[in-house]
C-alpha cells in the first residue's frame, strides 16, 4: 500500500467507517498474528491476543503521527498487548528471583552458534515456538523486538537477572534441540 492508501485507511478508521477498518485489519492481520503467535501457548491464544490489540489500535489511532510506519506502530501495539496477557497469566504465580552470586551465564559455544546461522528461519521459528513459554516470551523481546534485559524485566515485571538466565537458558535449549534436530535429520538421510 502507498503512504496515500493508507492516510485514507486511517482517516476512514478515525471516521468509524466500518469499511475502512475491515481493510485495515485484513492488510495488517497475517503479519500481527504471527507476532502474536511467538508469544502465546495456542494459535486461539494469539487470535484473541490479536483481536484485543486490534481493538487497541483502533481506539488509539488518533494518536498515530506518523514517526514510523503504521505497521510498525501496530506491531509495537501487539507485542505490549501479547506482554500484558503473559504478566496476567503469571500474575498468581511466584517471582522467581535469583542471586547474582548464585548464577554464571555461559558463553554460547561457536558449534552452537554455527548451527542456529545455518538454520532456515522456518526451523528457528518451529523450535522457538515449543520453548517453555517464560523462556519462548523472553527469547523472542530479547532478540526479535530488541529489547534490552532491563526494559524486558521491567515489562514482565521479573528481576533482570532471573531474565538474563532464562534467555541464556532458552538459547541453550534452542542450540540442543537444533543440534538433535540436525543429527535425525543426518541419520535418516544416511540411508
Amino acid at each position: 500500500m502507498t503512504t496515500q492508501e493508507i492516510q485514507i485507511l486511517i482517516d476512514g478508521c478515525l471516521k468509524n467507517d466500518r469499511q475502512s477498518q475491515r481493510a485495515l485489519y485484513e492488510q495488517y492481520a497475517p503479519a500481527m498474528l504471527g507476532v502474536c503467535m511467538r508469544y502465546c501457548n495456542s494459535r486461539e491464544k494469539a487470535e484473541d491476543v490479536m483481536i484485543e490489540g486490534f481493538v487497541d489500535v483502533f481506539k488509539n489511532l488518533s494518536s498515530f503521527r506518523n514517526e514510523c510506519s503504521l505497521q510498525s506502530w501496530i506491531h509495537s501495539i501487539m507485542v505490549h498487548k501479547a506482554i500484558s496477557d503473559y504478566r496476567s497469566q503469571k500474575k498468581h504465580l511466584l517471582n522467581e528471583s535469583l542471586d547474582d552470586d548464585t548464577v554464571q551465564i555461559q558463553a554460547p559455544s561457536s558449534s552452537g552458534e554455527d548451527i542456529l546461522t545455518k538454520m532456515e528461519a522456518k526451523q528457528i521459528l518451529e523450535t522457538v515456538a515449543q520453548m517453555p513459554e517464560d523462556w519462548r516470551v523472553i527469547f523472542n523481546l530479547r532478540l526479535v523486538e530488541e529489547y534490552s534485559f532491563k526494559e524486558i524485566a521491567e515489562q514482565l515485571g521479573r528481576n533482570e537477572n532471573t531474565v538474563r538466565v532464562y534467555f541464556q537458558r532458552a538459547r541453550n535449549w534452542l542450540i540442543e534441540r537444533t543440534k538433535i534436530k540436525n543429527q535425525n535429520n543426518l541419520t535418516t538421510t544416511d540411508y
